[in-house]
C-alpha cells in the first residue's frame, strides 16, 4: 500500500504522459502508412494536448475582471498553429485538385492531385517530427543509446 509520501508526483506524471504518448504513437504508425491523413493529424493533436500541461495560459480579462479569452502564451503553440495552417493549405490544394479531376479519371492519375497529396503528407510529417523533437526537449522521449555488441560482452 502506498502512503501519501511514497509517491513522487513529478515522476508519476511523467511516466503517465510517456505511456499515453507511446500509445498514441503506436496508432500513428498504422494511420500514416495507410494514408489516413485526417486521423493521423488528429492523433498528433492529441499528442500535443498531452504535452501542453506545462505551458502557460494567458487569461485576458475586461475592465470588470471577467474572462474574455484564454490563449496559449508560449512558442510551442505558435509553432503548432503555423504547422496546422500548412496542413490546411495542403488540404485545400488536394480538394481543388480532386474537384478539377474529370469524373472519368481516377484522382491518383491526376498529376496535380498526386502533388497535392504529397504536400499534405509532407506537412503532417513535419508536424510529427516537430512533436517528436518537442517531446525530446521536454525530456519525454526515450534516450538514444548506441548499441555496441562488444560492450555487451566485455563492458565499456
Amino acid at each position: 500500500m502506498r502512503t501519501k509520501h511514497s509517491v513522487s508526483p513529478k515522476q508519476d506524471t511523467g511516466w503517465g504522459v510517456i505511456y499515453r504518448l507511446n500509445d498514441l504513437f503506436k496508432e500513428i504508425e498504422v494511420l500514416a502508412p495507410a494514408g489516413k491523413y485526417d486521423e493521423w493529424n488528429f492523433k498528433l493533436d492529441r499528442i500535443f494536448s498531452n504535452l501542453c500541461y506545462r505551458n502557460k495560459l494567458k487569461v485576458i480579462k475586461d475592465k470588470e475582471k471577467k474572462i474574455i479569452d484564454i490563449k496559449f502564451d508560449e512558442e510551442p503553440y505558435n509553432i503548432k498553429e503555423f504547422l496546422d495552417k500548412k496542413i490546411l493549405q495542403a488540404k485545400a490544394k488536394l480538394s481543388q485538385a480532386k474537384r478539377n479531376t474529370p469524373i472519368e479519371v481516377e484522382p491518383t492519375k491526376n498529376k496535380d492531385y498526386v502533388i497535392a497529396k504529397k504536400e499534405l503528407y509532407k506537412a503532417i510529417f513535419l508536424k510529427e517530427i516537430w512533436l517528436r523533437k518537442y517531446m525530446y526537449d521536454l525530456d519525454l522521449y526515450l534516450k538514444e543509446v548506441e548499441y555496441n555488441p562488444a560492450t555487451a560482452m566485455f563492458g565499456d
